[in-house]
This record gives C-alpha cells, sequence and structure tokens, in this order.
C-alpha cells in the first residue's frame, strides 16, 4: 500500500493478544471497516519483541487473517510502539521570520518544528515523534495555527517522544520478517486516544490509559494539547499471575477467574459468592470467597493506579486533568476497573469503545490466520480494538492528509488531526 492507497491497516502487536484492523479509504478520506482479526501474540513481552522469529509469525497470522476477512491483499501496516522504552520530554524551537511581509508560511512552521529538534539524546534512544503544543508569535502564547499570521519571531514548544533505537529496530524487522512493510512506528497511546477521546475530554484535561497485558501506557491531554505520555511496565497479566500465584491455579483457569468472577471493588461483591477453584495437584475443584478473589485482584489494580497517580504528579499534570480518566484496552474490561481508578485517583472514570468508523460486525470472532474462529466472541466496539483503530486513522491522515506535501507526518500535525477525527466521530 502507497500513498492513496485504497485501503489501509492498523497492527497493534501486544503481550498476550495481536489485532489488525484493516479499512477501506475512499477518496475523500473516509474510512469504512473492511476486515478485522484477533489472534494470540508471541514473541513479545510489555512492548519488547523477545524472540523474534515468534512474534514474526504472530504478525504474519494476525494481518493474514485480517486480509482474508477483508478480502484483500495488505503488504504494509501502521505499528503501534508501547513499553518502557517509551519516554517523553518538552522542547522548544525558535525561528525567525524574514519574509518582506513577514507572513508565517507552512515552510516556517516546518522550519520551527525542525528547531525544536535540535536536542541532544542519547545514542541508543531514536525520535518517535515531535509534536508541537502550543506556538507562539512574537511572544503571544497559545497560538494554534500560526500559518497567514504576521510576526518576525515565531516559537513552538514541542513534546518529543523517543524510543530505544535496538528496540524499534527489532520490531521493525519483526514486522519485515513476516514479509510486510512498516509504513510508520506510531506511539500506541496517541492512535488508542484518537480512537475514544472526545474533542471535550481533550479540551478540558483528560487522561488516557489503555490497559494492555504488559503494559498500561499514559496520554494527558489539556486544551487540545498532549502534555504528557509515558509507559508502566504493568497490565492484565500481572493480575492473572497474582491469582494464580495465590491461588495456586494453572495460568489459563486463573484468567477464567479474573474474566468470569473478578471485580476490581470487593465491596460491590456479595460476601456471600463463592466460585470453584481447582488447584494446581487437586482432585475436585473446591469452593472459595469471590470476596477473597476480588481482594486479589484490587490489590494490584491499586498499585497500578497508584503508579499512574505518581507518574502524572511527576510530570506536574494531575491537576490539568477537569475531566479525569479514560481507560481502554482489553484490560479496562475487567469488573470494577473505572471504579477502581476513580477511588484511587480521585478522578471520574469511564471506560472508553472504538467508534465512528462504521460497523465492527465483522470482529465479532477471534480468528486464526486461516480464518477459523480460535476463541470466543469478542463485541463490537471492544475497547481490545482500541489501539489498532487508532492505528488505521493514522494511516488515513497519513495517507489522505490536505497538506501531506508539506508535512507528511500525522505528529506534527496533531491538533487538525485530532479536530479532523473528532468532528468526524
Amino acid at each position: 500500500m502507497s500513498a492513496g492507497s485504497e485501503f489501509i491497516a492498523g497492527l497493534d502487536l501486544g503481550t498476550t493478544k495481536s489485532c489488525c484492523v484493516v479499512a477501506k479509504v475512499d477518496p475523500d478520506g473516509e474510512a469504512t471497516m473492511a476486515g478485522v482479526a484477533l489472534c494470540p501474540s508471541m514473541g513479545v513481552r510489555r512492548g519488547l519483541v523477545t524472540d523474534l522469529d515468534a512474534a514474526a509469525a504472530a504478525i504474519a497470522d494476525v494481518v493474514s487473517a485480517a486480509s482474508k476477512h477483508a478480502d484483500v491483499s495488505i503488504s504494509s501496516v501502521y505499528v503501534g510502539v508501547s513499553g518502557e522504552q517509551v519516554q517523553s520530554m518538552n522542547s522548544r524551537g525558535v525561528a525567525a521570520i524574514t519574509h518582506a511581509d513577514q507572513e508565517i508560511t507552512p515552510e516556517d512552521r516546518a522550519r520551527v518544528l525542525e528547531q525544536s529538534q535540535v536536542i541532544i539524546i542519547p545514542n541508543e534512544r531514536r525520535i518517535l515523534h515531535a509534536i508541537p503544543r502550543v506556538f507562539s508569535v512574537d511572544g503571544q502564547r497559545g497560538i494554534r495555527k500560526p500559518v497567514g499570521m504576521c510576526g518576525s519571531r515565531l516559537e513552538v514548544e514541542t513534546l518529543i517522544i523517543t524510543g530505544s533505537r535496538n528496540s524499534l529496530l527489532n520490531l521493525d524487522k519483526a514486522v519485515r520478517t513476516a514479509k510486510l512493510d512498516c509504513a510508520q512506528q506510531v506511539l500506541a497511546s496517541l492512535a488508542s486516544g484518537v480512537a475514544v477521546l472526545s474533542q471535550e475530554e481533550r479540551e478540558q484535561g483528560v487522561c488516557l490509559l489503555d490497559i494492555g497485558g504488559g503494559t498500561t501506557d499514559i496520554a494527558a491531554f489539556s486544551e487540545e494539547e498532549i502534555l504528557h505520555a509515558s509507559v508502566l511496565p504493568v497490565g492484565g497479566t500481572n493480575v492473572t499471575n497474582d491469582i494464580a500465584q495465590v491461588l495456586r491455579v494453572a495460568i489459563q483457569d486463573a484468567e477464567s477467574l479474573k474474566v468470569d468472577h473478578g471485580h476490581a471493588v470487593p465491596a460491590a461483591v456479595d460476601v456471600k459468592d463463592a466460585v470453584a477453584v481447582s488447584r494446581i495437584g487437586g482432585t475436585e475443584p473446591r469452593p472459595f470467597r469471590r470476596t477473597a478473589l476480588c481482594e486479589i485482584i484490587h490489590a494490584r489494580m491499586e498499585e497500578l493506579f497508584l503508579l499512574v497517580k505518581k507518574d502524572l504528579d511527576k510530570a506536574g499534570v494531575y491537576n490539568a486533568l477537569t475531566r479525569g480518566i479514560v481507560l481502554t484496552g482489553g484490560g479496562s474490561l475487567l469488573a470494577g476497573t473505572a471504579e477502581c481508578a476513580s477511588q484511587v485517583l480521585g478522578l471520574p472514570a469511564r471506560v472508553a469503545r472504538p467508534s465512528g468508523i462504521g460497523s465492527l460486525s465483522a470482529s465479532r470472532q477471534v480468528l486464526s490466520a486461516d480464518g477459523r474462529q480460535s476463541g470466543p466472541p469478542i463485541e463490537d466496539d471492544s475497547p481490545i480494538y482500541a489501539t489498532a483503530v487508532g492505528l488505521m486513522r493514522w494511516g488515513v491522515l497519513q495517507e489522505y492528509s490536505e497538506n501531506e506535501k508539506v508535512n507528511p507526518n500525522p505528529a506534527i500535525a496533531l491538533w487538525d488531526w485530532i479536530k479532523g477525527f473528532g468532528s468526524r466521530r
């Protein structure tokens, strides 16, 4: 798929599951769902490739399943980036406007953004995104669109997001080993934000928490600026492992207990409820208090949200979150997650689902590479799809942006990008 292609694919390679979303795009850039696949993931842990061959096989499986579902050949994907490798920092760029009429041009805007990226970073790191937060013209701050305005000095405050050079190279190599091209690597939390956040939330102040299997991605917005981005090495798999260790049950049984009977707020569960637990080495299932199961879950979820609060406090963005917390990702499906987040963080919280791209009815099945169902049905708008849907939307802008000749990087036009998708939802 090249620029202006008819089909665009987003690939979310997670610790436990991989998702690929394929959309058909009309000449106006409107996307319609064409195919979706959700497959077990391998070779990836906490956002990092740990087994190149296994990761490549997982990528090939999920993209093949989505391709068959869409009845189209996919050769290129937009890939999500997560993991502890992700770091963010603020930078500043300044450019003099020397035109006789002193009118700021698109080239001036691109030049000041390039200037903001002239920073010293370790050789082992690579800039993933350089996102303008706010422009200033002759000292007047708060400018959203400087092009066309008059001034002699243009400044920009930019959020620089970096990743481990080798980790990003390994991810790219896994994609290429699967005989695919990596159209672009995109921070997963930015992609999820496009899929689930409303314009009002981004304006008034919100923190997106994308809870995956091995990581939780954080992205904070206010006044339509992205303030902060980071990744915590804790996710839904940690909850499952805690249940398995404390109750001495198999991982598969622990996952079933979490999904079928778990709750992140023990007080919300009837103290009389009991669940059947099959311990490793045991002969028959034995009853176990459901509240005790939920206490195990609550301990880990409370730890996660305390880490989130510490991260937000350190970044100095907690007080800007007027609209509170928006949860997405597979980990947000755990009952009581929003209530637990609200209690620990002291902010309103909701679980968000991707929308605005038409019917997802084709995604009801978890598909294997041969197109057969390999898991239980998944809801059409499940938070599991948030990152992949956002990656697809990122690709739509990348390949159909009216300004792509001047500036083809969606991150550099973040406000226009967010507002554009916000108006289409």
